[in-house]
């Protein structure tokens, strides 16, 4: 194959190795702000849309993407395309539209020929988010009934937990004291195991921990998937629900 063949655009490149939609929403992020919450898995990729149950409109979206930077290309695309758009506009998106906003050249494409079999799991995605919003929107809709009788507390309005307090005054060289150990006892371990490790680089504002790959974990697929996702969970578990993980590529 010929070097030309193998060129991707600036664009695609830019998404790809500096996405800014990665991540997950989970329930109490979708019930803080008032949203419903639809998440949509076909192959290698994930999607988390957080919609406005009553006019319909994505509000925001991230994802996983559990292959290779073309994965995370399309995904991070795709994520940016939807925000403002209606449920029926969002899934009506074709993985050629994607394809598309993400050339240099309007008659250059963004990636090889042998990569754009990848832009066909966009519709299977967006189908997949079609058929799981109505469930997500009546879960929606229930929590906000709930929440309007006054027979439950949203997180947005309730008081910090004396955990995650304590956490939000601790200084940064302690948070990150705090984060090392969590590591050490619940995810080096597996890391380890598989050549892997991870290092802490600094906890910005308390809620974003910024970190680094190392050995195996640095060239694994799911260091930017399942990994990412579990190591954001374990954090958000054990010292502040609204930590985020972010991996320095």
């Amino acid at each position: 194959m010929s070097v030309a063949e193998e060129k991707f655009s600036t664009k695609f490149e830019e998404a790809a190795s500096k996405p800014k939609h990665r991540g997950a929403f989970y329930q109490e992020d979708a019930t803080e702000k008032g949203m419903a919450l639809v998440e949509a898995k076909f192959k290698d990729m994930k999607l988390y849309w957080l919609v406005d149950a009553v006019e319909g409109r994505v509000y925001s979206a991230k994802f996983f993407a559990y292959g290779g930077k073309v994965s995370v290309g399309i995904c991070e695309q795709l994520c940016s395309m939807v925000k403002g758009l209606t449920i029926d506009e969002a899934c009506s998106l074709l993985g050629a539209d994607v394809e598309r906003a993400l050339r240099d050249d309007p008659d250059e494409p963004a990636v090889p020929e042998s990569k754009k079999t990848a832009f066909g799991n966009v519709p299977e995605l967006l189908k997949i988010i079609k058929e799981k919003y109505p469930e997500a929107k009546a879960v929606a809709q229930a929590t906000a009934s709930i929440k309007d009788s006054g027979a439950g507390k949203p997180k947005s309005a309730r008081e910090l937990t004396m955990q995650e307090q304590a956490w939000l005054d601790l200084s940064e060289e302690d948070q990150i004291k705090q984060v090392e150990l969590v590591l050490d006892e619940k995810v080096r371990p597996a890391l380890m195991s598989d050549g892997g490790n991870i290092q802490v680089l600094e906890v910005v504002d308390g809620e974003r921990v910024l970190v680094q790959y190392q050995g195996a974990c640095g060239s694994c697929g799911s260091s930017l998937g399942a990994t990412l996702s579990f190591i954001e969970r374990t954090l958000r578990q054990e010292l502040y629900g609204d930590l985020q993980v972010v991996p320095n590529m």
